[in-house]
């Protein structure tokens, strides 16, 4: 299944590795007593970021928005309790934040706590709402590279920050030009689809080896990027799980773990070159 993927992102090109993290971050909404991955592409304009995302929309366990409030959120409540929802996909993360300060603020904080512990009770200008189980979801977001620097800091102090791992990409002259040539010959993107994800929460088994090496990783990440690394290790490992269930496997192997130690470069401050 991993190259029928690969073979289809042929036609975004260069864009393989993001469309793979992404594609990955929906399955692990499937994984048994797992949290969704979230992540937050950040890149350039033009880049593709939203196009990729756009790419799963026909996936029936994500709910796609331009804007939302906290009192919206609600309105998706029933569908995130039952497991049927398990990732929003935002496709304007700025129409989100440039809401008037108090709107945004507790829009954020209620999608920080929907993707980290779950909502209990929330009382706020919308009224009183009371969730079922604590529910939790991932969020697929993008932004440019300038406008997450002017928000990074109120995100790393609120803890908004550590909800979602970055995947940081930019073009080399040599793909900007492959692109170039590709729309003077008239290339089109390809239609969106939907991944055929399991109808219910699968368990995939991670061996002990493997725990070690992500373990790891998540040291290095955590020392680049200023934190323990707790939440990097706990997404990895969801990621790596989400590789086997999309090979159709119950136990990750190395074949998911070469993926994931790749994926995890992107994962960093620095852009990765495509």
């Amino acid at each position: 299944m991993a190259e029928l993927s690969k073979l289809r992102y042929e036609d975004f090109i260069c864009l393989e590795p993001i469309l793979s993290i992404v594609e990955a971050s929906i399955w692990t909404g499937r994984v048994a007593l797992e949290k969704p991955v979230s992540l937050l592409l950040i890149a350039e304009q033009e880049s593709a970021k939203t196009e990729a995302l756009l790419h799963f929309k026909l996936t029936n366990t994500l709910q796609y928005i331009s804007d939302i409030t906290s009192r919206g959120i609600g309105a998706y409540q029933r569908d995130i309790e039952q497991g049927k929802l398990r990732h929003f996909v935002i496709l304007d993360l700025v129409r989100i934040v440039n809401h008037p300060k108090g709107v945004s603020d507790r829009c954020i904080a209620n999608l920080a706590s929907l993707m980290e512990e779950g909502e209990a009770d929330t009382s706020d200008a919308g009224g009183r709402r009371s969730w079922s189980d604590m529910p939790k979801i991932g969020c697929l977001m993008s932004i440019t590279p300038k406008f997450f620097a002017s928000r990074a800091g109120n995100w790393r102090k609120t803890g908004f920050m550590t909800r979602f791992l970055p995947v940081r990409f930019k073009y080399t002259p040599r793909t900007v030009q492959r692109i170039h040539k590709a729309i003077a010959n008239d290339h089109k993107m390809p239609p969106p689809i939907a991944l055929k994800l399991p109808e219910l929460p699968t368990a995939v088994e991670l061996p002990e080896a493997a725990k070690i090496m992500l373990r790891d990783k998540a040291l290095r990440l955590g020392q680049l990027n200023n934190v323990y690394g707790f939440r990097y290790q706990r997404s990895l490992r969801r990621l790596a799980k989400a590789n086997a269930l999309m090979r159709g496997s119950s136990l990750v192997k190395e074949a998911d773990m070469c993926k994931v130690l790749e994926w995890a470069d992107f994962f960093t401050e620095k852009e990765i070159e495509l």
